[in-house]
């Protein structure tokens, strides 16, 4: 009965103001979870399961029961663990689907046991513009539970979809003078915004994105090592809690998420350029392990844009028999060495290999 309690509770409770107009968030003082305004409505940030999205709408007003509303629309987030054993990324798209159409059935019986009949539901599976799955359900409340006189809680539409090894779940109750239409564009769009992370979310960077209103791209600037590089809007960059790394990844596609690295060391750590690419760079034979995982391809690139070291595509096998393939390069500055590694799956090598190469195409070596 947990969405019918927290639907009764929004027709009941008093709102107050969630102060969420505080912008200096950062890394060291940000809660886990909490909304930040930005242009055009107010981004959800979840640091517990580390997710985002954004909610269009002026105001956020928050009521004592958690729910929210925004754009007049009343809504309520709640993110709960499944069961893993069930699905996980390793599994197929059917038995994600299973797993989401649980949560409905189970949803929906609760709701027939409350008002003791039967109750009219349906429901449907969508991707977003990303590739990431949705599943949407609503349920309708039969008219002899309503007061038809009044502005009435006609239907429940319940939003999920995986997060990390969590269901987060969407309720948008539809009331009688709400238009059904606008409502299922409103959350069509909200599931546009979703960037699902595999980690810590960097809280100074997301503020930077979010505050962002230039029409120029996002550059990051790593002054003493003489590099700099723009960040892509479907980047989702990662608090690595360290000066020499930088962790971000691609959106998520079948809850896998391919990651971009960059590693950099003082060259005093080595003798020569060619002293770290031989410790960095891919030097073995195909077929040799490392009892790890097995070197299955290694092909030489040319060096795209402003590179100058050493440029690999590999693929290998774990121990776990799980593949995967992965493109590193090699640069060097004024004062450091690095590199920087791309990783991913089978499935999301093709889809995201282009975009890593557009992601080199904007670093650049400072004089």
């Amino acid at each position: 009965m947990r969405t019918l309690i927290y639907t009764l509770c929004f027709l009941v409770l008093p709102f107050t103001i969630f102060s969420q107009e505080d912008t200096s968030v950062t890394e060291e003082n940000a809660p886990e979870i909490y909304f930040m305004k930005g242009d055009g409505g107010h981004h959800y940030i979840n640091n517990e399961i580390f997710y985002t999205m954004k909610f269009p709408g002026e105001d956020v007003q928050y009521m004592d029961n958690g729910a929210f509303k925004t754009n007049d629309y009343i809504i309520n987030i709640i993110n709960a663990p499944y069961d893993t054993d069930a699905y996980h990324n390793g599994k197929s798209i059917e038995e994600e689907k299973a797993v989401l159409t649980t949560f409905k059935a189970s949803e929906v019986n609760n709701m027939r046991e409350a008002l003791q009949m039967e109750i009219p539901s349906s429901e449907e599976f969508f991707t977003n513009e990303e590739g990431k799955l949705f599943y949407l359900f609503n349920y309708g409340i039969p008219e002899s539970k309503v007061n038809l006189e009044e502005d009435y809680l006609s239907k429940i539409y319940i939003l999920c979809f995986i997060v990390n090894d969590t269901m987060a779940t969407i309720s948008f109750p539809l009331f009688s003078s709400e238009n059904e239409e606008d409502k299922l564009a409103y959350i069509k769009t909200v599931s546009e915004t979703v960037d699902i992370f595999p980690a810590t979310i960097s809280m100074n960077f997301l503020r930077q994105r979010i505050m962002h209103t230039s029409e120029d791209p996002i550059s990051i600037n790593y002054e003493g090592a003489n590099f700099k590089f723009i960040v892509p809007d479907y980047l989702n960059v990662i608090d690595s809690q360290s000066e020499t790394q930088w962790y971000a990844s691609f959106p998520d596609v079948n809850n896998v998420k391919n990651a971009v690295v960059i590693n950099i060391t003082n060259k005093s750590n080595y003798k020569s350029f060619k002293a770290f690419n031989d410790e960095v760079m891919p030097r073995g034979k195909i077929g040799e392990s490392d009892g790890n995982y097995t070197l299955l391809l290694k092909e030489e690139l040319s060096n795209i844009g402003a590179f100058n070291g050493e440029s690999y595509r590999m693929q290998y096998m774990l121990k776990s028999m799980q593949m995967y393939h992965s493109k590193k390069v090699s640069f060097q500055t004024k004062n450091y060495y690095g590199i920087i590694l791309f990783n991913a799956t089978t499935e999301t090598y093709a889809k995201n290999i282009d975009r890593f190469d557009a992601f080199l195409e904007g670093f650049e070596i400072i004089e």
